[in-house]
């Protein structure tokens, strides 16, 4: 048996620049990890792929990103067994964090050393690309430039000493929907955050990157626009939407009081109290 953390991620900055001939979107992304998580728990079964969830939300057949990651790996190599996937659930859905991605990345990892097959990442990654286009960044450090649709990751090297205020509302987000209602203004921003990124200070960077997806979010749900301005009011650096939203992330030098935060959002809106890591061996348990 197995257990691992399955963690989060916000996009610090996601950039919109073309739709591709596959459907796809060509996009341009910093992602950071953070320190919100599932609990993963994978454990042998004689056949097949079994996948069980503390939230009756989560689908639990092959529509499933785990169980997907899964059937894939083991379609590749010789194991005549089966895998139980146990989800214990702490990062809200469809909310632009990546959860379902980040366990679909953390199953390929728990199945690696569960069964012992000894691949390196770059044999995992392929597997990652073909469940979803945020499953590969969920491989690496933690901090990394995503481009392509998302599976194309270069790792870089970020300032970790800040804290991260994660605000769900209350209502769930279609990424395909959001992407498929966004209008591209087609531009050379990679050239510009290229040089700004190795050149500028880390806060001062922040403060000027941007989500695209969000002025189309905030059209329907203005909602987003009252939570950034709630987290700016208290003394947040930069507030933005994560991914297709609908969380909204608040950046703070010092960190906040959680109780304080609390208090400016409503009580069916989820608040998390977050810092940015980096991915590493501490993902096992027990």
């Amino acid at each position: 048996m197995v257990k691992i953390k399955s963690f989060a991620k916000v996009n610090l900055c996601l950039y919109v620049l073309g739709k591709r001939e596959d459907g796809y979107h060509e996009i341009f992304s910093v992602m950071q990890a953070v320190d919100l998580w599932d609990e993963l728990t994978l454990s042998k079964i004689p056949r097949g792929i079994r996948v069980e969830c503390d939230d009756p939300k989560v689908p639990l057949d092959n529509s499933n990103l785990s169980y997907r990651a899964a059937e894939l790996l083991l379609d590749r190599v010789d194991i005549d067994s089966g895998v139980k996937i146990k989800i214990k659930k702490k990062i809200p859905q469809a909310a632009g964090l990546g959860g379902g991605s980040s366990n679909a990345a953390f199953t390929l990892i728990g199945l690696n050393k569960l069964f012992d097959l000894g691949l390196a990442r770059e044999d995992l990654h392929p597997i990652a690309e073909q469940v979803g286009s945020d499953v590969p960044f969920f491989l690496y450090s933690g901090q990394a430039v995503a481009r392509g649709r998302g599976e194309r990751i270069k790792e870089v090297e970020l300032p970790k000493d800040y804290w991260i205020v994660l605000v769900k509302p209350n209502f769930k987000m279609s990424t395909y929907e959001v992407y498929k209602n966004f209008k591209i203004d087609l531009t050379k921003k990679t050239k510009k955050i290229k040089i700004r990124f190795e050149k500028k200070e880390f806060h001062k960077l922040l403060r000027n990157w941007k989500n695209d997806l969000e002025g189309e979010v905030e059209k329907n749900f203005p909602q987003i626009k009252e939570i950034k301005n709630r987290l700016r009011k208290a003394k947040a650096i930069k507030s933005q939407m994560s991914g297709s939203g609908p969380t909204v992330f608040g950046i703070f030098k010092e960190k906040p009081e959680e109780k304080e935060v609390r208090k400016l959002f409503r009580e069916d809106y989820q608040v998390f109290l977050t810092k940015p890591i980096l991915l590493g061996t501490e993902i096992f348990q027990g």
